[in-house]
């Protein structure tokens, strides 16, 4: 029986050590850390470390909403998206992935694309009645870069 793709990069401590370089870099980010303000770290990092672990042939241990509806009140658009993408890229590049292993993840995790980039704010809604939707400008000094 062949091992999980979970198994060959090592398990729960593998993801963990790459969502702990994930989120450092997700939360210094001048436009993504708008997207988690008054969100734990411990909450963010285990939820993600969580459902990776059951999309990778692990344990389903997660508990929480899909990411469809755990991400429906945030105005995630494709620059979001890949903005973020590349940022795991290096996550999993510090993290000492290989390199199989590493192209392997992105696209596992360029398929959410088509569940989390919405193309209008009026896609999306809060997750209960009194939730606003979250929409982050991108700061003024990442737009004069483009």
């Amino acid at each position: 029986m062949s091992e999980s793709f979970f198994e060959e990069l090592g398990g729960m401590p593998c993801l963990q050590r790459v969502h702990r370089i994930f989120y450092d870099k997700l939360l210094a980010h001048p436009w993504l850390k708008g997207f988690f303000k008054g969100v734990p770290r411990s909450h963010l990092e285990g939820q993600q470390s969580d459902f990776m672990c059951g999309v990778f042939g692990g344990p389903k241990v997660y508990g929480g909403r899909s990411p469809k509806d755990a991400h429906v009140h945030l105005f995630i658009t494709e620059e979001v998206f890949l903005t973020r993408h590349e940022l795991l890229r290096q996550a999993l590049t510090e993290a000492g992935i290989r390199t199989d292993l590493k192209e392997r993840w992105l696209t596992y995790d360029m398929r959410m694309i088509k569940v989390l980039v919405k193309n209008s704010i009026s896609e999306c809604k809060g997750r209960y009645n009194t939730e606003p939707v979250i929409a982050v400008e991108k700061p003024h000094e990442l737009v004069l870069q483009d």
